[in-house]
């Protein structure tokens, strides 16, 4: 029993790491993806935007 539970000791160390390997990789992955897309929706959004003064053809307020 106690080689057993060293190697079930082992695995689950192992598992653990590769879990949290999975997780970084993953979290990598998410924030490269959301870096692209901020930077596309930068380069295609780069016009000023507008805010007209008034409404043309409006009654004057008061």
């Amino acid at each position: 029993m106690y080689h057993h539970d060293i190697m079930r000791s082992i695995m689950q160390e192992r598992a653990r790491e590769r879990r949290a390997e999975a997780r970084a990789a993953r979290n990598a992955a998410l924030a490269r993806r959301a870096r692209e897309f901020w930077e596309d929706r930068a380069q295609r959004g780069a016009r000023p935007v507008r805010r007209p003064s008034g409404r043309r053809g409006a009654a004057p307020a008061g």
